[in-house]
């Protein structure tokens, strides 16, 4: 028996392939299941409903969705370095939609009429996640990415795994059946349902209807991490949050305990300067308050004073002018009286008489009374010889 190594049985391959003019310059017909471009060159399956074929397109100028019925002209070739065989396109026309995909967009329809993708009807995640439910294969590189994170950004979060297909004939039920246990599961805040990237085939349990209402009934909130950036499932629609990765997922539902920490501390910072701005602020009007209620006083003390030296000046005014009238009348009275004085009368030549101490009227006189007159330094006694009528103002 003759024993080929794998480089001559790969080399044979490849010569087989190149020298079957059946595989040059074809047109194949089919569905895109995947679709993704990266520096121009197009990377794609194209399926049928049995089989699947690789093919690359170099120089690639249109970007195709996933699900997209296309007519591809190439060649077959097989790398052997690689051990695969390709389809190189060099040319694509779209020719209508794809089984699947008609499905996918029928069902998306649906249950978006229902309301299955309300907003309102999403389930916001809480401030603080501490326990996360996980819903992929154990065996799958998703978990290790999703357990890298969160060991990165808070190694206390608590991660619970439920160990379901993501592919295949059994993935919807184990899918269905990981969110009802974790919905049921008090210690669980969040669910995360994740797997890899692939083709429409291979995120079809993620597009079933059943799943959709098992997520949609869900009490806890659920975070799609389907596949790529750029697939999109029914579940995505339903969950409460789409992430474009598994590795995105772990980031929304996982707080930073550093950026807490930092955060607690700034809060800190911030409490503590806002407490000096208010004591400084409370205690700037203390004092203003207390220089105003000073000001305050003085200035009634000082308007009491000038009022109280107002009232005492014209008291003082007041006095010394009734001081003035006192002394003028005193002054004005004593003239008088010293004009009146009978000495002073007798003095200046007059005289009075009296009878008997009496003063003297018509009444009390007759001719014939001696009479005592005074005069300045004289006293003697006179007798009345005559009496008759005498009128002093006329003076006769």
């Amino acid at each position: 028996m003759k024993v080929f190594t794998v480089s001559q049985i790969n080399r044979v391959i490849k010569d087989l392939i190149d020298n079957e003019v059946v595989l040059e310059d074809i047109t194949v017909s089919g569905e895109l299941s995947s679709f993704s471009i990266t520096r121009n060159i197009a990377y794609f399956t194209l399926k049928d409903n049995d089989n699947m074929l690789s093919c690359v397109q170099f120089g690639a100028k249109s970007a195709f969705n996933i699900g997209d019925l296309v007519e591809c002209r190439g060649n077959i070739k097989y790398y052997p370095k690689g051990g695969k065989l390709s389809f190189n396109v060099l040319s694509i026309q779209p020719c209508g939609q794809g089984e699947l995909y008609k499905q996918f967009l029928l069902l998306k329809e649906k249950l978006e009429k229902e309301g299955l993708f309300d907003a309102e009807h999403k389930i916001p995640l809480p401030r603080f996640v501490n326990s996360i439910g996980v819903v992929t294969s154990k065996t799958g590189a998703v978990l290790q990415d999703i357990k890298n994170v969160t060991a990165r950004r808070n190694p206390n979060l608590q991660i619970y795994v439920y160990d379901a297909q993501v592919q295949g004939n059994y993935a919807v039920e184990q899918v269905i059946e990981g969110i009802s246990y974790f919905d049921n599961f008090s210690d669980v805040d969040a669910i995360i349902v994740a797997r890899g990237g692939g083709s429409i085939e291979d995120l079809s349990p993620f597009n079933d209807e059943k799943l959709a209402r098992i997520a949609y009934i869900c009490n806890k909130p659920i975070i799609s991490a389907v596949g790529h950036e750029t697939d999109f499932t029914i579940l995505d629609f339903v969950a409460d949050l789409r992430a474009p990765t598994p590795s995105a997922a772990a980031e929304l539902v996982t707080y930073d305990l550093n950026e807490l920490k930092q955060y607690i501390y700034s809060l800190e910072y911030t409490i503590q300067k806002d407490v000096e701005a208010t004591f400084e602020s409370v205690n700037a009007k203390i004092n203003t308050s207390i220089y105003n209620i000073d000001r305050q006083i003085n200035d009634i003390v000082n308007d009491n004073i000038l009022h109280i030296n107002g009232i005492f000046n014209s008291l003082n005014q007041n006095i010394k002018q009734t001081a003035q009238d006192t002394k003028y009348r005193v002054d004005s009275a004593l003239n008088t009286l010293d004009k009146l004085n009978p000495v002073k009368l007798l003095q200046s030549g007059y005289s009075y008489v009296t009878n008997q101490n009496r003063q003297i009227s018509s009444n009390n006189t007759a001719v014939g009374d001696v009479v005592q007159i005074v005069a300045d330094k004289v006293k003697f006694d006179a007798e009345i010889l005559k009496k008759e009528k005498f009128d002093v103002r006329k003076g006769y």
